[in-house]
């Protein structure tokens, strides 16, 4: 049984390293190739930059007994409990390497104790997420289909020892030792969804633990037990593609593909509401103090998917957010359309120790009402605080002005003047940022690269000069997608336009995308990107000379000195190949200096525009690196790097360009999202940005 440790804070939590970093010296010169320092370790403070959430939040839990017990799952953000002093939500799985959710289970009779279905297998934690145990191994998917439907794990709420776990390939497990030990029941199929629904009715007993159990496979059926869950079979008359299901008073109450159903026992009924039939419901909640009292949810991928209520066990419902029933929002993130009610929703649960309150999760985050049951209009508001989950795709930091410009999957990005308060509004109105530029001289002029797709489908590129606040839409060259933009570094009408795609060229423009001519010398497909998750950043604007710039492909770099228009190939001996991400950047106030990061394969520099080319050798990877503002007294910029040092893959800085390395991820934060971008602050003194894959941007400063 593998054992993590984790170590959860409040807001910003200064995590302490449990021994230092020892001073060590690797061959090589203070330039970066030799005589390298590894510094002792610099405490740093990490929290999140406040965006509010914006991921897909798959499930909900709340204790049946004991308050401020309640836990949410996201399929690529990890798994959150409420901090019902604080009002907000605390991460349970920045110490884990996995943190896509695909199930979980509290248990009854132990209040602390939480299951979670990750990738890996199912982990156990004693402590409300503070410690993990992995407990069984099989395989999981918490961002692949039906991740909406569970929960696949359940615990008797008989007896502690009893936990059962639904797979994706290989049917149904049962532990009768708290999961130290795991038999397959082999009566249950798998199907071609797995199963992904377990409901316990504790109403009758065998051998002191729960005599009657549910096994919900989509596209099979449901399963019964009647001897403990030794046996199952299949039940007749059953819902054939059962998305959650909840047991209450002796009763099933499942939703499903075609509607809702109930158990009672004996015989199936059908409560749809009128007018429901045959829609895809997926949110299914039972007020625990009034079994009467039921709430339902269809699940689409669109907006105010349709909510009812019944008080009277599913014979009448009422539609939510009505004429006749209407409700009212409140948004704690002001950049919250007010459409975003309902979307895609997964989950519904009512607060068993208090009476009306329902919560439900859905695409982007959690609501909540008070007053479920109300007459009139139905108070809702979001349940976000805490909850970050946004996918970064790029980050970028200008010298002056704005802090941060965030680029991310589903909701474009940001413009951060405060990394502390939510943004007011998103920086462009379309799905996907993948690339954000900016001028050296004047930062205040920005482009952009965005698409409706994350194929790139309806690309578009705009350019604003005053930081955001408003934009004009640009032309691309003919049948492009994709790609990255640069801006000279002292004149915003000259830009680098790279198209994405293996055979992708590149082009220039003199009048800030108002027209692009195609470049003559410079390499294709030097952004081979199909999608907006590529981490091909291979384009890159001197930070002092307005008329040049550089590409970087497969171990060459290529530059202009006439804005773009024509390129040669710098090095006559190649570096090597990027490995996996690929970033370069121009050092700041240094003509001709450019680095270029190339993950498993390292960190490269060239001084004279890319004639030659050293290694820094203290980093065997780097996964990512980012120029920062310089110390106090210096002019000498600082240099963040995610990478590996020493064999310790972590987060570094140098105040010296390489020469030597702080790592500054205290030993704990170890991004198990991923990190997907890098940003120094240009303006504060080591603070970074880490852009993840799952957990929004995360910043550190000492």
């Amino acid at each position: 049984m593998l054992a993590i440790s984790i170590a959860i804070g409040q807001g910003i939590a200064c995590k302490k390293m449990s021994s230092k970093l020892e001073k060590s010296v690797l061959n090589g010169e203070r330039s970066g190739t030799g005589s390298a320092t590894i510094a002792s370790s610099v405490p740093y403070n990490w929290s999140n930059v406040a965006i509010g959430g914006g991921g897909y939040v798959t499930g909900i839990a709340i204790h049946p007994t004991q308050g401020n017990r309640m836990y949410v799952r996201t399929d690529v953000g990890g798994a959150y409990k409420w901090d019902g002093t604080n009002q907000r939500w605390i991460p349970m799985l920045d110490g884990i390497s996995t943190i896509r959710v695909d199930g979980m289970a509290l248990d009854a009779n132990s209040p602390d104790r939480v299951y979670l279905a990750l990738n890996d297998g199912v982990y156990r934690s004693d402590d409300r997420g503070v410690n993990w145990s992995k407990v069984f191994s099989t395989t999981y998917d918490g961002n692949g289909d039906l991740r909406w439907a569970g929960e696949c794990l359940a615990v008797d709420s008989l007896t502690s020892t009893v936990v059962y776990a639904g797979t994706r390939t290989d049917g149904l497990y049962r532990s009768t030792n708290t999961g130290s030990t795991w038999t397959k029941i082999t009566s249950v199929p798998n199907g071609t969804k797995g199963v992904r629904s377990v409901a316990v009715d504790p109403s009758t007993s065998t051998s002191g633990r729960s005599a009657i159990v549910y096994a919900g496979i989509p596209g099979t059926g449901i399963y019964r037990s009647t001897d403990g869950g030794t046996t199952f079979s299949a039940m007749s008359g059953a819902p054939a593609s059962p998305n959650r299901m909840v047991v209450v008073g002796g009763k099933l109450y499942v939703a499903h593909t075609t509607g809702v159903s109930v158990w009672n026992g004996s015989a199936w009924s059908d409560i749809t509401p009128a007018g429901g039939a045959n829609k895809n419901y997926c949110g299914l909640a039972v007020e625990a103090y009034d079994y009467q009292k039921i709430a339902v949810c269809q699940r689409y991928s669109t907006f105010n998917n349709p909510l009812y209520r019944s008080s009277d066990g599913g014979a009448t419902w009422q539609q939510m957010n009505t004429a006749a029933l209407p409700i009212t929002k409140t948004l704690e993130a002001p950049w919250w359309p007010n459409s975003w009610f309902s979307s895609a929703t997964s989950a519904l649960a009512f607060d068993p120790l208090h009476h009306g309150d329902l919560y439900y999760t859905d695409w982007f985050g959690v609501w909540f009402t008070s007053n479920a049951w109300a007459a009139g209009s139905v108070a809702w508001t979001t349940r976000i605080k805490g909850d970050e989950e946004t996918v970064v795709l790029t980050l970028t930091a200008p010298p002056g002005g704005v802090s941060l410009y965030s680029g991310l999957a589903d909701v474009f990005g940001f413009r951060h003047d405060d990394v502390t308060a939510y943004p007011t509004a998103r920086l462009y109105n379309i799905n996907e940022g993948f690339s954000i530029a900016y001028c050296e001289s004047t930062p205040a002029n920005i482009a952009i690269l965005g698409a409706s797709g994350n194929d790139g489908t309806g690309t578009i590129l705009a350019t604003s000069s005053n930081s955001g606040t408003s934009w004009t839409v640009r032309t691309l060259p003919s049948g492009v997608k994709l790609g990255r933009i640069a801006i000279s570094a002292t004149n915003p009408d000259k830009m680098v336009y790279i198209a994405g795609g293996s055979t992708g060229a590149v082009y220039y423009s003199t009048n800030r995308g108002n027209s692009w001519s195609a470049a003559t010398g410079a390499p294709t497909g030097a952004v081979n990107a199909i999608d907006v998750w590529s981490k091909d950043f291979s384009l890159a604007a001197d930070c002092v000379d307005g008329n040049t710039f550089y590409i970087y492909k497969t171990g060459y770099l290529y530059a202009s000195t006439d804005g773009g228009a024509t390129w040669v190939q710098k090095n006559a001996t190649a570096i090597p190949n990027k490995n996996s991400y690929l970033f370069v950047a121009a050092r700041p106030g240094t003509n001709g200096e450019v680095w270029v990061s190339l993950d498993n394969n390292g960190l490269y520099k060239t001084t004279n525009g890319g004639t030659t080319f050293t290694k820094v050798t203290a980093l065997t990877t780097t996964t990512a690196f980012a120029w920062g503002a310089p110390p106090s007294g210096s002019s000498t910029p600082t240099l963040f790097c995610y990478g590996t040092v020493s064999g310790i893959k972590g987060m570094y800085r140098s105040t010296d360009l390489g020469a030597s390395w702080d790592q500054i991820d205290n030993g704990t934060e170890k991004f198990p999202a991923g990190v997907k971008g890098l940003a120094g602050d240009r303006q504060v003194f080591g603070r970074v940005y880490v852009g993840t894959g799952g957990r929004g941007v995360m910043y550190g400063q000492p």
